[in-house]
């Protein structure tokens, strides 16, 4: 069933950059405090997936972001809304780690 597993993580590794792109267009001024927050929730992340599933994969993180998001979205959180709040950072936090997976660093995400 190599296949499978396979197909999921392809699947997430699509939903996290079409997330990323969003999260980037969204994304109001960026600033060392905002990278700082990044690699801080980024962090949390991989503490919180690595107590509870082992590791965090791609298929791991794409299932945490939609966590965060369907929790946000009940309080009234969109996507599009303001720039650096706590939602907005840890989805960001989690599609640099998605990035940094196949890579060793946390910082794949552009610097505006």
């Amino acid at each position: 069933m190599a296949w499978l597993r396979i197909m999921r993580e392809s699947a997430a590794r699509r939903e996290l950059a079409v997330l990323k792109d969003q999260l980037l267009a969204g994304l109001g001024a960026y600033s060392p405090a905002l990278q700082a927050a990044i690699d801080q929730h980024a962090a949390a992340v991989r503490d919180i997936l690595g107590l509870t599933a082992g590791s965090a994969g791609p298929v791991e993180l794409a299932a945490y972001a939609r966590g965060v998001q369907d929790s946000a979205a009940e309080r009234g959180w969109r996507i599009d809304g303001a720039g650096d709040d706590w939602v907005m950072v840890r989805l960001l936090a989690t599609v640099s780690l998605s990035s940094s997976e196949r890579r060793s660093g946390l910082h794949d995400l552009p610097r505006l």
